[in-house]
């Protein structure tokens, strides 16, 4: 087998890999509660199946056993790669920064284009109810995907395409907006990849991407729909101001990993 032909059935064993963890154990659960449900005269639907707390347990082993098998397999790992020991406070600072100057003009794009979302508000609190939902899609969730996505897809287009570094970038960020699966997500996911893949390749580390990504994920559970229908919903004035501003900060950034990070050749 060709090196090419080998890094393309990587990627497709990645991919598979990961969907089959993070199905097959909520699956799991999901039969043992319609059983147990049917046992004791119940008749569990889809709507409180979904409710169970059990179930959204069962996602967080399947988002944790894809942390496992990536990092055993060694497919991908967390490392600093080019960032110093001295420097590891000052790129999660830096990565923090790049969050803020990402996040207004993100969501004010969001507002204007209003691509369909196919979660509802009640199935997305059903998702991240709890102590095990927050963990699971503010944290883990995040971790994983930056496994998958950033670490082992990334890595094997870079290996397949190494002076083609954008087009590797490009394509990694396709794949995990399309493994969403949802139309908002795909675009606006695609878009977040292109900056998490670029900031992987400049650092060769997956720790600048978990800290955005994570604190991207972790915002979207804490913060109140109240406060973002607000923040959202400014004055044209204001919201030009504060997109000015989130786009100054967002440069400052990028400017500093690409001055403080060059990859090798």
């Amino acid at each position: 087998m060709t090196a090419s032909r080998r890094e393309i059935v990587n990627i497709i064993k990645y991919l598979a890999v990961y969907g089959f963890l993070l199905v097959a154990a909520p699956t799991v659960f999901a039969v043992v509660l319609v059983v147990n449900d049917r046992l004791h005269g119940g008749s569990m639907n889809s709507d409180t199946m979904w409710e169970s707390p059990w179930l959204i347990t069962g996602m967080l082993i399947g988002t944790l056993l894809n942390i496992a098998v990536f990092m055993g397999k060694r497919w991908a790992v967390i490392d600093l790669g080019r960032i110093r020991r001295a420097d590891v406070w000052t790129v999660v600072v830096m990565s923090l920064l790049l969050f803020v100057g990402w996040f207004y003009p993100e969501g004010v794009l969001m507002d204007l284009v209003d691509l369909e979302d196919n979660l509802t508000s009640d199935e997305f609190d059903n998702l991240t109810a709890g102590v095990a939902g927050f963990v699971d899609t503010g944290i883990m969730a995040p971790v994983a995907e930056e496994l998958l996505c950033r670490g082992a897809i990334l890595g094997a287009l870079l290996r397949l395409m190494p002076r083609r570094p954008w087009v590797a970038i490009v394509a990694q960020a396709l794949i995990f907006g399309l493994i969403h699966m949802n139309p908002v997500q795909i675009v606006f996911g695609g878009l977040y990849g292109l900056l998490l893949g670029w900031l992987c390749w400049r650092t060769s580390s997956l720790l600048p991407g978990i800290v955005v990504h994570v604190v991207n994920n972790s915002c979207a559970l804490l913060i109140p729909e109240s406060v973002g229908e607000r923040l959202f919903n400014l004055s044209p004035v204001m919201t030009l101001t504060a997109i000015a501003i989130s786009v100054g900060i967002l440069l400052c950034g990028v400017l500093w990993f690409q001055r403080k990070y060059c990859p090798r050749p």
